[in-house]
């Protein structure tokens, strides 16, 4: 399955949470119902560290996790959804870091 940047290990960007959210449960919605061995975003920011991501703007990343994410991992970010509600921030998690600019919230991209 190819999410181009909407899933990927790393930073989600998200400026219009309704539409995130309704992205992410489309997304569990066909794999749950279509053979899917890989998540594949567009990219990797994430080192092979937990939850520690690249800086912004980083182009030697000599640590990367693989590219191939699972389904399980499409889950883990609708948990995220879950435990984030609609608070704007910036929420690290293991295989990605959510950043989402509510809609009274400062720009957060660099």
């Amino acid at each position: 399955m190819l999410t181009g940047d909407t899933v990927y290990p790393g930073r989600l960007y998200v400026e219009d949470w309704p539409a995130f959210c309704a992205t992410i449960d489309r997304l569990i919605a066909f794999a749950e119902t279509h053979p899917v061995s890989h998540v594949l975003g567009c990219h990797i920011e994430m080192t092979t560290t937990p939850g520690v991501d690249y800086p912004i703007r980083t182009v030697y990343q000599p640590n990367e996790p693989p590219l191939e994410m699972t389904v399980d991992h499409l889950r883990e970010i609708r948990r995220a959804i879950g435990e984030i509600g609609d608070q704007s921030g910036r929420y690290v998690y293991p295989e990605f870091v959510i950043y989402y600019q509510g809609r009274d919230s400062a720009p957060w991209r660099a």
